[in-house]
């Protein structure tokens, strides 16, 4: 059969998580609910606005579900910003180039809700046209997928993804280059599922597919690099990451030049292996860096930039600025909320960093809340054994330290633990629990608190035992259960 007639999608701009954060994309950039005025938008191509009668001539209806008929559905801005989403499938029709979802105007690739709905458009199309066993509908499943996982929908994507993974393979072969992408999002769902280990498989077979076509250093590894670094993140294999981070930074900046948009994941990434390795003043200075070049290209408040803000706020704190740090953690709060709801579980660590925040400075109420509110966005089913939620248990045993609580910081403790190793097996969980305690230490030693700090760091050894010390021992030292 012929192959897709355009190449497999790229995969999104991959970010680490960082031991701060998980990594979401999606940008319908929907207006501030609540009391926040709304700007007055404007359909780019029929040039009606939020006033105008639906019902009328050349308006659009909106969607059937209800929702809002406007979208913001890729990096235009001014009166290009918004589009319905009606006039928007009108035109995708009207083009008939099933695989094409890039903007006409800024020639970036549409995103989240505005590429689902184009997404299920092209592989209907592709199915009635090609057949349902088809590549060209593996290929429409790929970008289908991305558009479930930029919106949140891990479970959904990751089996979009299997099903055009297995339609591939049918028709290429395995090992075929047409694959890599597929393998690539579908190692991205693994891994935000908690299934670190498949993810750097994944990953690992991807980047020797790339390698074996385009040769070693070439621009098409750049990405799987960075997100295989991403794995060995998890998995606490830090100086595997950092010579693979290395490798995919300079990659890119060869092609695309410094200061490129492309550039900011790798910079991310390597700003956490600076901190990692104590120089945390490198470390905040990439992520600043990273910050404006995002907010260059996506603009000030876009979801892109949520992560950064994130792994920002917490190289200041551990620079003892809790001013600082509690700012850019509620900015990068209140575009996760935004966009993904009050209660989502991409929420979860920004919520337990500022529970973390806020306990530091003694603000005991707000401290408990954000930490509850953290646990209760780890609640859905694949958060549960999951590497962030391991994380977010964590920080709520520093914040139950910090207020005097030995028991309940014991609990939390413990959980994490058993949490971390069904995530990641008991020798990486040993290791990604030290990495987090240490950055913990050092934000606590910021504020003088030495009491915390001392807590932070018998957990540490304990969780260095590893997992039969653990199961043997089945509570914390008696050291640790006392308060803080």
């Amino acid at each position: 059969g012929p192959r897709p007639r355009h190449p497999p999608p790229p995969p999104p701009l991959e970010k680490r998580p960082a031991r701060a954060d998980t990594t979401p994309t999606d940008s319908t950039r929907s207006a501030s609910s609540g009391g926040t005025p709304r700007e007055f938008r404007i359909c780019r191509f029929c040039l009606d606005g939020d006033d105008s009668d639906s019902d009328g001539d050349g308006a659009c209806a909106g969607p059937a579900d209800g929702g809002d008929k406007f979208v913001c559905p890729c990096t235009c801005r001014g009166s290009s910003k918004y589009v319905h989403v009606d006039c928007l499938v009108q035109h995708f029709v009207a083009q008939g180039d099933w695989h094409n979802f890039r903007c006409p105007t800024c020639k970036q690739p549409y995103e989240g809700r505005a590429l689902r709905d184009l997404a299920e458009i092209s592989r209907a199309r592709m199915v009635k046209d090609h057949g349902p066993h088809a590549p060209q509908v593996a290929h429409s499943l790929c970008y289908l997928a991305q558009a479930h996982a930029q919106l949140g929908n891990v479970r959904q994507s990751k089996e979009l993804l299997e099903r055009g993974l297995s339609i591939s393979e049918a028709h290429f072969g395995k090992g075929h280059v047409a694959t890599a992408a597929t393998l690539a999002e579908l190692a991205s769902a693994h891994g935000k599922m908690g299934d670190v280990k498949t993810q750097k498989e994944l990953l690992e077979r991807c980047l020797e597919i790339k390698e074996q076509h385009f040769g070693t250093g070439h621009i098409n590894t750049a990405v799987t690099l960075n997100n295989l670094a991403t794995a060995h993140s998890e998995l606490g294999n830090v100086k595997q990451e950092k010579l693979l981070l290395e490798r995919s930074l300079g990659i890119k900046e060869k092609h695309y030049g410094k200061g490129h948009v492309q550039t900011t994941a790798a910079l991310v990434n390597l700003a956490g292996v600076h901190s990692e390795l104590g120089d945390i003043s490198r470390g905040r200075q990439l992520l600043e860096w990273s910050l404006e070049i995002e907010e260059r290209h996506f603009g000030v408040g876009h979801v892109e930039t949520a992560i950064t803000l994130n792994n920002l706020a917490l190289a200041y704190g551990e620079g003892g600025d809790m001013d600082r740090m509690r700012e850019l953690l509620q900015r990068s709060l209140r575009i996760k909320e935004r966009h993904f709801g009050t209660e989502h579980q991409e929420l979860c660590l920004t919520l337990a960093n500022l529970g973390m925040a806020h306990a530091s400075v003694g603000r005991i109420g707000d401290a408990l809340a954000y930490c509850a509110r953290a646990q209760r966005a780890c609640s859905v089913p694949e958060a549960l054994a999951s590497r962030r939620h391991g994380v977010v248990l964590l920080r709520t045993a520093s914040v139950h330290h910090a207020l005097g609580d030995g028991p309940a910081a014991a609990v939390a403790a413990r959980e994490s633990m058993a949490i971390l190793r069904r995530a990641l097996g008991p020798t990486a969980s040993a290791r990604v629990f030290a990495l987090e305690s240490t950055r913990m230490c050092r934000i606590w030693d910021a504020v003088g608190r030495a009491d915390v700090t001392s807590r932070l760091q018998e957990m540490r050894a304990y969780g260095e035992m590893g997992d039969g010390a653990a199961g043997a021992a089945g509570a914390l030292p008696a050291g640790v259960h006392a308060g803080g």
